[in-house]
């Protein structure tokens, strides 16, 4: 039997038998608007035409688009609509065919979003220019100001709610006058309205100038990356107001069918941001890889901002390949901005990924101490990148309200589908995980506890160490007004071991947030400590891993230790192993020993994969006593830096020249070298390929762009290639008018 679908191509079953027409989910649509009668008194319905001389007609209208913009921090879009931000008011005039008479002639605007309007609802608004009263049963009215009434000309103040719908409207004029009818005018012209974060009255109002220019209007930022002891960065271009990035951000919303009423709702729209950014479920922006196999797109590695990833999804209506965390991180941020919501991208370093919920990663190793992959299915990433939108929770206690993570990397599905947040910072940091919305996946990002279990031969295993303190060692963001890391950690979690701290873990786990009853108890106490050491490493060299070994105890101790050397994904999860050593060291009483592994380039470079690092993980036996110790680390591999030069002085609406190089510093030929530039201006994107590098060999490539505007702005680097990626640089400028 065919699918009533395929019988009735309109027919909805969503729909069929609730309600007689769907909501509203697009405001890219149009749809005849609703009959609304806002004066007194029955009028003729009849249209007034052209030859009518008391025929009320508009003949110009100026939506002040320099003034307004200014005034609603708008004028950095690149778009040729009038965009402003709710709960503010804005400016129109309207010049008619004839003098307005306010005693005998009505006229009303028509904001209007989507299809499926309805007077009385969010998505239909309305202003009246005169001063009849306004209709009892009007509940959508959007506040007028006094009316500037000059001849033929109305100038007339108009604030848009602060709860309205944040989208694209269409604008209407409707004219009565007495004895001859009634006409409305399509005025041709569309107003988008964003959140307001100058605004009190608005969900996202954040009472700090400088956060408002740095998480709203800045469209350059740092995203830190690495490992807890050796933090990276590298930068992104939002691009918020770059030409058609605002369409494709809304344009993401259509897609997603969010209901529109539902876009008054700040919570809301966040959430349905972190669901549309990835692709899994619904056709969303980014693809995600993480195998180091980027055929048929683009490396994650190898993107230098969001707008070429958001322009190509409007373009196409097709997922993006490739992302992983940063660039989901970075294009929701976009996302996010655009829309008027303040936002920032938060790195948290080892950053637990736990597959069960029970607070603890559980690390499980062989007896010889090398890693147990068949058991092993937490993993502790090196960094996880997420975003923090600043909002009121109006479903949530005030307490509750300021910054919330939202996630677009999909790790875990939320109520089916791949979407986190928005989550209460507060309120993780005091182990309210049952709060709306993924609270107890956050939680275990920043405070599961790292349990190393030892499976002996028979596929038994028990816990012989805990580290309570490894996951969510560091969490940063990118300062106000500045390139440096903000460490935020005191925002998620109080200090390791305090009363505070203690009490938070009581409150996550009344909750459900249950650690294993069993582990801490089981543990043996150890009367010695293995602590690994490394230096600073630049990839492709050599250099010694060194086990420091301690005897805390009175007696002689012989200790077996073997150590196992692999290369892991930033993710945590092993690629493969390239080394295993083992040593026997002998401690007198309270010694001390130090024991160097060296670490040959040619042993872990043939097992090097995108963004991995090395990650030695040592387990020691102590012979006298049974005892079963271990300690891990991850040493992350430092590469070059691209060098970008300036060339003169730089000057609105003039051609800027800018110089990248490179040198190729290491022993083996760079081939497929792909690098990029991104900058200011219409074509800001500009891409370069070499078939190979030679050892020892420089490139040195400059390209021109064109500023049109002036202040501060900047031009971002890549460079990638099946060797070598997350290669990076940037410069800074003031383009002067």
């Amino acid at each position: 039997m065919e699918h009533p679908k395929q019988l009735l191509p309109d027919f909805n079953m969503r729909y069929r038998g609730k309600q007689n027409a769907p909501k509203g989910t697009s405001d890219a649509e149009k749809d005849d608007l609703p009959e609304f009668e806002p004066f007194k008194g029955a009028l003729p319905r009849g249209p007034i035409t052209s030859n009518d001389q008391y025929g009320l007609k508009l003949v110009k209208l100026d939506l002040h688009k320099s003034v307004n913009t200014r005034e609603h921090r708008t004028d950095k879009f690149k778009h040729h609509d009038l965009i402003i931000r709710r709960g503010q008011k804005f400016t129109m005039t309207l010049t008619f065919n004839r003098p307005y008479d306010v005693s005998t002639d009505y006229a009303m605007l028509e904001f209007v979003i989507g299809k499926n309007s309805r007077s009385g609802k969010a998505t239909y608004n309305i202003v009246l220019l005169n001063k009849c009263p306004y209709p009892d049963d009007c509940k959508n009215m959007w506040e007028r100001g006094e009316l500037n009434l000059t001849y033929n000309r109305i100038s007339v103040d108009i604030t848009p709610s602060a709860k309205s719908i944040v989208g694209k409207y269409h604008v209407y004029l409707t004219v009565s006058v007495p004895h001859w009818g009634k006409q409305r005018t399509d005025l041709e012209t569309d107003i988008y309205v964003l959140f307001n974060a100058w605004c009190q009255d608005d969900d996202v109002f954040l009472n700090d100038e400088a956060q408002r220019n740095e998480y709203v209007l800045n469209e350059r930022g740092i995203i830190f990356n690495g490992e807890t002891n050796h933090v990276s960065s590298r930068p992104w271009d939002f691009g918020q107001f770059k030409h058609g990035v605002l369409d494709a951000c809304f344009h993401c919303l259509n897609m997603s069918e969010m209901v529109l009423e539902d876009r008054k709702k700040v919570a809301l729209v966040a959430r349905r941001a972190s669901q549309m950014v990835n692709a899994l479920d619904d056709n969303g922006v980014l693809v995600g890889n993480w195998s180091g196999n980027y055929a048929m797109g683009t490396p994650p590695a190898a993107w230098t901002g969001s707008a070429e990833i958001l322009l190509q999804y409007k373009r196409n209506s097709a997922p993006v390949s490739y992302a992983q965390c940063w660039v989901y991180a970075g294009v929701l941020n976009t996302v996010l901005r655009c829309l008027g919501i303040p936002s920032r991208v938060v790195t948290n370093f080892n950053s637990a990924h736990d597959t069960n919920g029970n607070l603890t990663l559980d690390i499980f190793v062989d007896e010889d101490g090398s890693m147990n992959r068949d058991y092993t299915n937490d993993s502790v990433w090196n960094y996880h990148c997420w975003n923090e939108g600043f909002m009121k929770r109006t479903d949530l206690n005030s307490k509750y309200w300021g910054w919330q993570v939202v996630d677009a990397t999909p790790q875990e599905t939320s109520k089916g589908l791949f979407q986190c947040g928005p989550t209460s910072v507060k309120a993780i940091k005091e182990g309210q995980v049952c709060l709306q919305y993924d609270g107890k996946f956050v939680f275990a990002e920043v405070n599961s506890d790292v349990a190393f279990k030892m499976v002996d031969k028979h596929g038994l295993w028990k816990t012989v160490q805990v580290n309570t303190s490894h996951v969510g060692t560091k969490i940063v963001t990118k300062a106000v007004h500045s390139n440096a890391a903000e460490n935020i950690k005191d925002s998620y979690k109080y200090p390791e071991g305090s009363r505070a701290d203690l009490a938070t873990m009581a409150q996550a786990t009344s909750f459900g947030c249950e650690r294993d009853p069993f582990y801490r108890s089981s543990l043996q106490e150890t009367d010695v400590d293995i602590e690994l050491m490394a230096p600073a490493v630049q990839l492709g060299q050599n250099f010694y891993l060194t086990l420091e070994v301690q005897n805390k105890s009175l007696e002689q101790r012989t200790v077996q230790l073997s150590a196992t050397c692999c290369v892991t994904y930033y993710t945590g999860v092993d690629y493969g192993t390239f080394k295993e050593e083992r040593k026997l060291v002998s401690l007198g009483p309270s010694m001390t020993e130090k024991v160097n592994i060296e670490i040959l380039a040619n042993e872990y470079m043939g097992h090097m994969v995108d963004q991995g690092s090395l990650k030695f993980i040592c387990v020691g036996k102590v012979q006298e006593n049974n005892q079963v110790l271990g300690a891990s680390k991850v040493v992350l591999l430092e590469v070059p830096i691209l060098s970008l030069k300036l060339h003169g002085e730089v000057k609105v609406n003039q051609e800027m020249s800018v110089t990248l190089e490179f040198t190729n510093i290491f022993n083996v030929v760079l081939e497929h070298v792909n690098l990029r530039m991104e900058g200011p201006g219409e074509i800001g994107l500009k891409k370069k390929y070499y078939e190979y590098v030679s050892p020892g060999a420089s490139l040195t490539w400059t390209e021109s762009f064109v500023p049109d505007m002036p202040g501060t702005g900047g031009v971002v680097g890549s460079l990638v290639c099946p060797k070598l990626s997350h290669v990076y640089g940037e410069l800074d400028f003031d383009a002067q008018p």
